[in-house]
């Protein structure tokens, strides 16, 4: 068993005391110090920390990333609406719709953000609706990594980017339609722990860019990794500084633009820590030498286990001193794969218990669904100095069929003040 402990184990219980469970809970100090620590090693060259709003798009999450002075790479118009709703200035979002529609690239366009185009005939159609503005394009280095197939970005599978062997191509519409090529973008995958590996792909991006005098900036894309499991060590920063960027320094001195700026897009490695989903055991079910541990929450609620074999330690917030036993914990939905964890040593569980599942402020709340109509879990905030905010409550089920169904509310009101039948007898004797 791992011996990781949460963070403020205190206040998680007294939140799952306090709110209930299935509880997402967020710690705002561990976003900062991940923002703090990506800022001190990226320190010397010319950079700006753009957050992939797809992990976590919770709105206070969002407001404290803009008010640490980072911006945004949002990909569907959504997210794109709530970017400026929250206040990031234009000029500090880069939009990255995959297989963009005409509709969004209009929409962005219009709202003055940097356009980032993966697709030749996108930038064909872009050069044609807006002939001699600013682009940034996208490649694909055809290098791809990650910490599952489903999350590689590049290589020569991928749908994602330009491949670095079109970079004529792209240069040959550029030119058709007086496009200026400000920046470069390669995302090579998600979770990765490897600095080697994301320069590797790096590499690709500084070599192509000597093809273009005039860009402002080099987006070196995210993918930084957390350690999930107990094995796995975190990104080794001091390696970071030396391979990446210190590199970093001799290309810009040697790079034909005068003002280049580096551009790097976590989103993971922001905000994966500071997320705990607070659940109950109700269910002890020994059975077939396995005992299956039930919650009160399911893959409806974090996927990642489901879809990614991923990795989440589990803590037991209730029963912290209790002697570990391997356990299968399951959620309720009614599906075979609905597992948190498989063969995992837990500190003894009782029924009651509340288990801290670690890691899920990114990719876990964003990527939930109410499969099963089964509400989603409330979400809370743990403020830097401790205090808690309740930033979304957990629906009934009476209100989650309110707010899909409201052409039923009528008749539910209808049939709570209708006579029962039982009453109309008795009137009739």
């Amino acid at each position: 068993m791992t011996s990781r402990v949460p963070e403020n184990k205190k206040v998680l219980l007294e939140i799952a005391n306090n709110f209930g469970t299935p509880t997402y809970a967020y710690n705002s100090n561990r976003i900062h110090s991940q923002i703090e620590t990506l800022r001190k090693h990226t320190a010397g060259i010319s950079s700006r920390l753009l957050y992939a709003m797809k992990a976590n798009s919770l709105r206070p999450i969002l407001q404290q990333i803009n008010k640490e002075g980072m911006g945004v790479d949002a990909v569907s118009p959504a997210e794109l609406e709530l970017a400026l709703r929250i206040g990031f200035a234009p000029e500090h979002i880069l939009f990255s719709s995959n297989n963009m529609t005409d509709d969004e690239m209009r929409r962005a366009a219009s709202a003055g953000v940097t356009i980032n185009i993966g697709e030749l005939s996108r930038l064909r159609q872009y050069g044609k609706t807006y002939p001699g503005s600013e682009i940034c394009v996208r490649l694909n280095p055809r290098i791809g990594a990650g910490h599952h197939a489903h999350v590689i970005t590049a290589g020569e599978e991928s749908k994602f980017g330009i491949s670095v062997d079109q970079i004529d191509d792209i240069i040959s519409v550029a030119h058709e339609f007086d496009l200026q090529i400000i920046g470069l973008h390669q995302h090579i995958g998600s979770g990765i722990l490897e600095t080697r590996i994301i320069w590797k792909a790096i590499s690709v991006l500084l070599d192509a860019a000597l093809n273009f005098p005039d860009l402002k900036f080099l987006n070196l894309g995210g993918g930084l990794g957390v350690p999930y499991r107990p094995d796995e060590k975190p990104l080794d920063m001091a390696e970071w500084e030396s391979v990446i960027i210190k590199p970093l320094r001799k290309y810009r001195a040697k790079h034909p633009s005068r003002n280049l700026e580096f551009i790097f897009e976590p989103g993971r490695y922001i905000v994966a820590e500071s997320g705990t989903l607070l659940v109950e055991v109700n269910t002890l079910k020994p059975s077939n030498d396995r005992i299956f541990a039930g919650v009160d929450s399911g893959m409806g609620h974090l996927l990642r286990p489901v879809i990614y074999g991923a990795h989440h330690t589990i803590y037991n917030l209730s029963n912290p001193d209790g002697v570990p036993r391997t356990y299968d914990v399951v959620g309720n939905i009614c599906e075979s794969a609905d597992f948190f964890a498989r063969d995992r040593e837990v500190q003894e569980i009782r029924e009651g218990d509340i288990l801290a599942i670690m890691d899920v402020g990114a990719y876990g709340m964003s990527m939930a669904s109410e499969y099963n109509l089964r509400p989603l879990p409330a979400e809370i905030m743990i403020l830097e100095n401790g205090d808690t905010e309740i930033i979304s409550h957990r629906e009934s089920a009476e209100e989650m069929i309110d707010r899909i169904y409201p052409e039923l509310i009528r008749q539910k009101v209808q049939a709570s003040t209708s006579p029962s039948r039982s009453n109309i007898q008795d009137r009739e004797t």
